[in-house]
C-alpha cells in the first residue's frame, strides 16, 4: 500500500468536519449535531495514521521514535501556543476562583488526559461546568494522542506476528469497542462520550478501511453513488442528530458515511470529489487543526467578556477573529515546525515549561478581595438533616471563600430518622415543620428566629439536593439523590411521612427550587397535609443571577461592585421562562388549595430584569440562586406577618 500521494479531497472532508463543530459551539441551534464533526475527524485520523504506518513498514523505514516525534512536531507546537495564550489571558482576566480550574485543565491537556479530566471533573459535555472550560475541546485531542501512543505498538506487533489475521483482529477489536459504546451510551453516557475504549471503534473504522483499501474493487459509477451517499449521511447527521440528551448510538451513521467517502471517492470522477477538492474547502481543511484548537478559547473568552463587561461581541467578529488567528497559527506555527527536526528539543522544553506554569496555576491560591463587604453568612448547614458535616474539600473551601459557613459541630447523624432538627420552645411537638431542599435551608435561620419570636416550636426536614415533594405512600426509586442513596431516600421519605402524621403540625413551610418542580408532583403531599389539618406556607424563590454557580461576594468584587452606604446595587438577573414558571406554579398551588398561602419574594429582589445583590455592605446571595442570611432577612417581616395570620386562623 502506498499512501504517499496527496489526496486533497480528504482535506476537503476535514473542512466538512471542522465547520459544523465551530457553528455548533457558536450556537447549538445552528447545527444540533455539529459536534459530530469530531467523529468524522476520528475516522480520518484512523485512516491516515494506519496508512502511514503500514506504508512505512512495507518499505522498511518505520520506527517508533520517528513516528512519535513526528506526532510531537505535528500536534504540540500549535497546542502549546493555544494553551499558553489561554492560560496567560485567563491568569490576567478571569475571575480569580476560576484560575485554578484553567490551570488544572491546561495541565491535563498538555499531558494528554483532558478527556479523563473532563469526565471526572466537568461531567456532561453539554453541562454548565464543561461549557465553562476553555479547554473543553481538548478532550478529543487527548483521545487521539492516547490512540497514537498505543496503536502503533499493536499494529506493528500484529504485522510482525499475526499479519494473516490483521483485518480480523482489528475487526474484533473495533466491534468490541462499538458494543462497549452502545452499552455505555445507555448506562454511562458521560464516560462513553469522553474515553478512548468507547471511541476506539471510530478510529478503528478508519484503520480497517486503510488495511483493506487495496482490496476494494467497485465500478466507478457505483463509487460515485456511494461517496455521495456517504457525504449525505454526514450532512444529515449534523441536522438531525441532537446531542443534548447525551451521546447517541446514531453516530454510527456519520462514521459509516465518512468511511464510505474516503473509500469510494478515491480515483472517482464524482461531483462529491470535485466539491471536496475545491481550493477554499481544501484550504479550510488544512487550517482545520488550528481552527479546532483556537475556536473554543476565543468563544469562551468572548462569553467571559460579556459576563464581566456586559458587552456582546458580534458573532461575525468572533468568527473573523477565529479565522485570522487560525491562519496565523497555521502559517507561523504549524507549517514551520511540522518537518523541522531541529525544533524538537525546543518543543519539548516549551512543553515542560507549560506544564510547570499550568501546575502553578492549578495549585495557586487565587481569590478576589471581599474585605470591603460585611460578613456573608450561610447557616444552611445548621438545619440540613442529611448532609455529612465533614471537612470541606479544597475546591469547596475555595468556592466558599468570603462566606461564613455555620457548622453543627458534629459528624453526620440520623437526623432524618430521629425527627429532623427540632427547636422546641416549651412544646413537645413542633407546631411548624419546614420541608424543602437547599432553598429551604437558605430561609431556615429566618424561619427559626420567626418561630422563636412567635413562641412556636419548629422542626426542619429540609435536605440539600433532595426533592421536596414525594409520593404518599413513599415508593422506592431506582436512583438516589445528590447526597442520599436510593435506600436512604426511601427511608427519608418514610421518616418525613411518619413524623408529619404524628405531629400534625399547624403549619408546614415549603420552600424549594420551584424552577425544577412539575405541578403534578406536588399534588400528593399538598393533599396529604390538608387531610391532617396542616396549613401550608409557600415561599417563592429569589431571582437567579446571571453568573452561574459562583461565589457571590468574590464575583461581585471581580465585577468591581464596591459598597455604597444606604444604597442597593443590582446585577443582571435571569428572568427566564423557567423562573417565571416557578413563580406561577406557587401562585397556582395557592389558588387551587384553600389551605395554602404564599409569601411573595421576587419583588423584594427584582427591579425589572435586575436583581439586588448588595444592600450597603451586605451581600445578599452566596451563589447565583441561594440567599445569604442578610438576603433572606429582607423577607423576614413578610414571613412573620403571614405566620401570625395563619396562627390566628386568618387569611393573609
Amino acid at each position: 500500500m502506498s499512501s504517499s500521494k496527496y489526496r486533497p479531497e480528504i482535506d476537503g472532508l476535514r473542512a466538512v468536519a471542522v465547520i459544523p463543530v465551530i457553528l455548533f459551539h457558536i450556537r447549538k441551534d445552528l447545527l444540533p449535531g455539529g459536534y459530530i464533526g469530531v467523529d468524522v475527524f476520528f475516522v480520518i485520523s484512523g485512516y491516515l495514521i494506519t496508512s502511514i504506518i503500514i506504508d512505512e513498514n512495507e518499505r522498511g523505514v518505520f520506527s517508533f521514535s520517528n513516528f512519535w516525534l513526528r506526532r510531537v512536531r505535528r500536534i504540540l507546537p500549535a497546542l502549546l501556543a493555544m494553551t499558553l495564550v489561554t492560560l496567560v489571558v485567563g491568569h490576567v482576566y478571569l475571575y480569580a476562583a476560576d484560575i485554578n480550574n484553567i490551570g488544572a485543565q491546561g495541565f491535563a491537556s498538555l499531558l494528554s488526559f483532558a478527556n479523563v479530566s473532563h469526565w471526572l471533573l466537568a461531567g456532561d459535555y453539554w453541562g454548565y461546568a464543561a461549557e465553562n472550560s476553555p479547554f473543553l475541546h481538548a478532550w478529543s485531542l487527548s483521545v487521539e494522542e492516547q490512540f497514537y501512543l498505543l496503536f502503533p505498538l499493536v499494529l506493528i506487533g500484529l504485522l510482525k506476528y499475526l499479519r494473516k489475521y490483521l483485518e480480523l483482529v482489528f475487526f474484533v477489536l473495533s466491534m468490541s469497542s462499538l458494543f462497549l459504546f452502545l452499552f455505555g451510551s445507555m448506562t454511562h453516557p458521560t464516560a462513553t462520550f469522553y474515553l478512548l475504549p468507547t471511541r476506539a471503534w471510530e478510529l478503528g473504522a478508519g484503520a480497517l478501511l486503510a488495511m483493506i483499501s487495496l482490496k476494494i474493487n467497485v465500478e466507478c459509477t457505483k463509487k460515485s453513488y456511494l461517496s455521495t451517499a456517504g457525504i449525505l449521511m454526514i450532512l444529515m447527521s449534523y441536522i438531525f442528530i441532537d446531542g443534548e440528551s447525551g451521546i447517541s448510538p446514531l453516530v454510527i451513521i456519520p462514521v459509516l458515511g465518512t468511511a464510505m467517502v474516503i473509500a469510494f471517492i478515491k480515483n472517482s470522477n464524482s461531483m462529491t470529489r470535485h466539491i471536496l477538492s475545491l481550493r477554499p474547502l481544501v484550504y479550510i481543511g488544512k487550517l482545520s487543526y488550528s481552527l479546532y484548537l483556537w475556536h473554543w478559547p476565543i468563544l469562551f473568552y468572548s462569553k467571559q467578556f460579556y459576563l464581566k463587561e456586559n458587552v456582546i461581541i458580534n458573532p461575525r467578529l468572533v468568527m473573523v477573529a477565529i479565522f485570522i488567528i487560525s491562519v496565523l497559527s497555521y502559517h507561523f506555527v504549524e507549517v514551520p515546525t511540522r518537518r523541522n527536526k531541529n525544533v524538537t528539543p525546543y518543543i519539548l522544553g516549551l512543553l515542560l515549561a507549560s506544564i510547570v506554569y499550568s501546575f502553578i496555576l492549578k495549585v495557586g491560591d487565587y481569590r478576589e478581595n471581599t474585605t470591603f463587604y460585611n460578613k456573608t453568612e450561610w447557616d444552611g448547614n445548621l438545619y440540613n438533616v442529611v448532609i455529612p458535616n465533614t471537612e470541606l474539600s479544597e475546591s469547596t473551601m475555595r468556592r466558599m471563600t468570603g462566606i461564613v459557613v455555620a457548622s453543627r459541630g458534629h459528624s453526620r447523624t440520623n437526623d432524618y430518622l430521629s425527627g429532623g432538627i427540632k427547636r422546641l420552645y416549651g412544646a413537645d411537638k413542633p407546631e411548624i415543620v419546614v420541608l424543602g431542599d437547599s432553598h429551604a435551608l437558605m430561609w431556615a435561620r429566618v424561619l427559626d428566629e420567626a418561630a422563636k419570636e412567635l413562641s412556636m416550636s419548629i422542626a426542619f426536614f429540609a435536605a440539600d439536593g433532595t426533592p421536596t415533594f414525594f409520593n404518599i405512600p413513599p415508593k422506592k426509586q431506582q436512583k438516589g439523590t445528590l447526597f442520599l442513596t436510593a435506600e436512604e431516600k426511601y427511608i427519608f421519605d418514610q421518616s418525613r411521612l411518619k413524623y408529619l402524621a404524628e405531629w400534625k403540625p399547624k403549619i408546614v413551610v415549603i420552600a424549594c427550587n420551584w424552577m425544577r418542580i412539575d405541578k403534578r408532583n406536588t399534588v400528593s403531599l399538598i393533599q396529604y397535609l390538608d387531610n391532617i389539618g396542616s396549613r401550608i406556607l409557600l415561599i417563592e424563590q429569589p431571582p437567579k443571577l446571571f453568573f452561574g454557580d459562583r461565589n457571590t461576594p468574590q464575583f461581585l468584587s471581580y465585577l468591581g461592585l464596591k459598597p455604597i452606604k444606604d444604597l442597593k446595587q443590582y446585577v443582571r438577573g435571569v428572568n427566564s421562562t423557567d423562573y417565571i414558571d416557578g413563580i406561577n406554579l406557587v401562585k397556582k398551588i395557592e389558588e387551587n388549595n384553600s389551605h395554602c398561602f404564599r409569601v411573595a419574594t421576587s419583588d423584594l429582589y427584582l427591579s425589572g430584569d435586575m436583581a439586588c445583590v448588595l444592600d450597603s455592605s451586605d451581600v445578599l446571595y452566596i451563589d447565583d440562586d441561594h440567599l445569604s442570611y442578610s438576603g433572606a432577612s429582607m423577607a423576614r417581616d413578610r414571613i412573620v406577618v403571614t405566620l401570625t395570620k395563619l396562627i390566628q386562623d386568618e387569611s393573609p
